[in-house]
């Protein structure tokens, strides 16, 4: 979804269109649930942060003076998941059943990279889901993490080539 389509979504669903906001919600309730799960590391607490999420899109709507909607929802995403670690605790990934041997071979690449990505630390885990999951800009990532600009770039350069190393077989 383009920047102008999402304007014009969040603009409708500040006059409480339910069609619009439907189709925000299915356009971005994975984006926002993975943003959200890189930071809790929890399925469960994730899903509830989503729903909250867009609970309160719906029910409060921000008023017209929001410039970048996109970076809002993550912003609002990056909030509640903050908030909620303040509270709780992480727990561990529930056990997935296998239905098929491709399916396998797609969880055994999705748990190793998602073994990667919990061995970094919070903040590159948050800058990493913010450009990866959220298509976030490095100017939108560094206000809603409130680093510098050149902060977060470098640090997203030196994420990625530590995934790269952990998923070739390395150690960091």
């Amino acid at each position: 979804m383009d920047k102008t389509n999402l304007s014009e979504l969040f603009t409708r669903v500040q006059r409480r269109d339910k069609d619009a906001f439907t189709q925000l919600y299915h356009d971005l309730k994975q984006p926002v649930f993975t943003i959200i799960y890189r930071i809790v590391q929890n399925q469960t607490i994730a899903e509830d942060l989503t729903q909250d999420l867009f609970v309160k899109l719906f029910t409060a709507p921000p008023d017209s003076t929001v410039k970048n909607p996109r970076a809002w929802i993550f912003q609002m995403a990056h909030n509640l998941a903050i908030d909620s670690l303040r509270k709780t605790q992480p727990a561990n990934i529930d056990d997935i059943t296998l239905a098929s041997e491709e399916r396998m071979n797609a969880i055994i690449i999705k748990t190793d990279l998602e073994r990667a990505i919990a061995t970094l630390s919070s903040p590159e885990r948050v800058i990493l889901s913010l450009r990866a999951n959220g298509g976030l800009g490095f100017s939108d990532i560094a206000s809603i993490t409130g680093q510098s600009l050149s902060s977060v770039y470098r640090s997203y350069r030196k994420t990625l080539k530590a995934l790269q190393t952990l998923l070739n077989g390395g150690t960091l």
